[in-house]
């Protein structure tokens, strides 16, 4: 049996196993995207699984985080990512590991007792902190706060602290945050070490945009 059949009969397994119990709470399956995903007023929330083998063990990677539309629908005009990719974009996302503050974290598992252990332990952080934190992350408040706060310090709940300017600076807008104008600066300051050319472009239009963007 080729490892390529393997890899597919360990997810199919996998999945199988976690299935009703995401179900329960609302999450549909989307198997192409390999994770779990609930539609909410605002957006989504999903549960995205990345599963790598070598030598027989393998290795599972959790990320869950929410999208909120408003947001994403705004700042995915001035990204670069490709028109395909734009629906799915989180506008917070975060693994197991780094939410438990625990480094490189994966779950292995090499044996049926792993298995089992390793799916269980993912159901239990689900029903004791991940559904409660991805409740608490679907509102256009907690997003605005958490990319915009500490503007000037890497944000844990996006991957890619380019985009995090764009995102954080269309929840403030939206959220009519007084601070506007030292936020917009500070994510400029940022770009100008840490952007592109055409990153820096792209935000000036942004910028421009919002500033005649009346969310009324």
């Amino acid at each position: 049996m080729n490892s390529d059949m393997i890899h597919n009969q360990f997810e199919t397994k996998f999945y199988e196993q976690l299935d009703i119990f995401f179900q329960s709470q609302g999450f549909g399956f989307l198997p192409d995207q390999k994770q779990y995903r609930k539609s909410t007023q605002n957006g989504f929330q999903n549960i995205i699984f990345s599963i790598s083998e070598a030598q027989n063990v393998f290795w599972v990677e959790v990320n869950f985080g929410v999208r909120f539309e408003f947001v994403e629908q705004i700042a995915q005009q001035f990204l670069n990512n490709s028109f395909g990719y734009r629906p799915a974009a989180n506008t917070l996302v975060i693994s197991i590991g780094k939410y438990l503050e625990k480094k490189y974290f994966r779950y292995k598992i090499s044996n049926e007792a792993e298995f089992d252990k390793v799916t269980q332990e993912i159901r239990k952080f689900f029903d004791e902190k991940g559904f409660a934190f991805l409740k608490t992350a679907d509102s256009l408040i907690f997003i605005e706060e958490t990319l915009n706060d500490s503007p000037t310090m890497p944000c844990r709940y996006v991957y890619n602290q380019v985009h995090r300017c764009f995102k954080g600076i269309v929840a403030a807008k939206i959220s009519n945050n007084c601070n506007f104008i030292t936020i917009s600066n500070i994510y400029r300051h940022f770009l100008l070490k840490n952007g592109t050319e055409e990153d820096l472009l792209s935000y000036e239009r942004l910028i421009s945009f919002l500033h005649h963007y009346n969310a009324n």
